[in-house]
């Protein structure tokens, strides 16, 4: 295998602004980024961005600071706002080491890099195992905490379940831990299929109750035709949520539940309208910071 160098661009940010940026990054495809606070100054985050050298060329990168400073309002013509440096790959992995620590979701989650051994007062935890070496997800994301929080309080017992966009495979592990006898996550990125399986091969020593799919989620959803899930779990961007609804909605059994996250409060009300529309029931709507989480049930006929 080729080694794969990286880029390491490093940026300051206010606080307030850490959901605008992780959701532009989403957008851009973008899953290799960790954010920092700074001692001397709370009010500031240091964000840090890993992009593979063989894929960003000059242009390329010149182009991802306009983006940013656009997002940001930020004007770098004077060049002193982004800082570029090279990370090679065998210090790819000390370099991403160093952001991550445990986490705990609600009340009985605990979201635990892989290297890492386990706290005595963590023990009474339900632990989610992850390696975040691709970033696909880890639960520190606003978005990921919200469903993880409403999971916790849901039985998944002898459950089927559908992930959709199932990146780390972070959301397929908590419904295995929580009960459910079967668990389909499809994602349109092989990297991320990957990640989820190697995740929950770490998480309980075998595939046994995990189906991957690989490829967009309407596409596989006509070819496979799974269907008859009693929950279905999608953790994206709003914007391919809206596409995704009137199938969602086929794929659920009677009184199946659909819990959808990584949507912006400006876009909740957008999406809870489409849900009216194709006779998804609203549950619920949880928010934490910018993000909302909504819950949704199809109602029997």
């Amino acid at each position: 295998m080729a080694i794969k160098d990286w880029y390491k661009l490093t940026f300051l940010i206010e606080s307030d602004l850490e959901d605008i940026i992780i959701w532009k990054l989403n957008e851009l495809g973008i899953s290799s980024f960790s954010f920092e606070y700074l001692k001397k100054n709370e009010n500031k985050k240091e964000v840090n961005i890993w992009l593979p050298i063989n894929e960003w060329d000059n242009d390329s990168r010149c182009d991802f600071e306009k983006i940013i400073s656009k997002v940001l309002n930020t004007d770098d013509s004077r060049n002193q706002f982004f800082s570029w440096s090279i990370i090679k790959e065998e210090d790819w992995l000390t370099s991403w080491k160093k952001y991550w620590a445990p986490e705990l979701v609600g009340n009985h989650l605990l979201i635990l890099p892989c290297w890492i051994n386990i706290n005595q007062k963590f023990k009474d935890k339900q632990i989610i195992k992850i390696d975040p070496g691709a970033a696909f997800g880890t639960g520190s994301h606003p978005s990921t905490y919200l469903c993880l929080e409403k999971m916790e309080n849901i039985v998944f017992f002898n459950k089927k379940v559908l992930d959709i966009g199932s990146g780390s495979g972070i959301l397929s592990i908590a419904a295995r831990l929580l009960g459910a006898k079967e668990i389909c996550a499809v994602d349109n990125d092989y990297l991320a299929i990957n990640s989820t399986k190697s995740n929950f091969q770490l998480n309980f020593g075998n595939l046994k109750n995990l189906n991957t799919y690989l490829g967009p989620f309407n596409e596989v959803i006509l070819k496979n035709s799974p269907h008859q899930f009693d929950f279905v779990l999608c953790n994206i961007l709003a914007e391919v949520i809206k596409e995704m609804i009137p199938n969602i909605y086929k794929c659920l059994r009677n009184n199946g539940e659909v819990i959808f996250s990584g949507i912006l409060n400006s876009q909740k009300d957008e999406i809870i309208k489409i849900l009216i529309q194709n006779d998804l029931k609203l549950l619920d709507v949880s928010t934490r910071n910018d993000w909302a989480c909504i819950s949704a049930q199809k109602p029997a006929i």
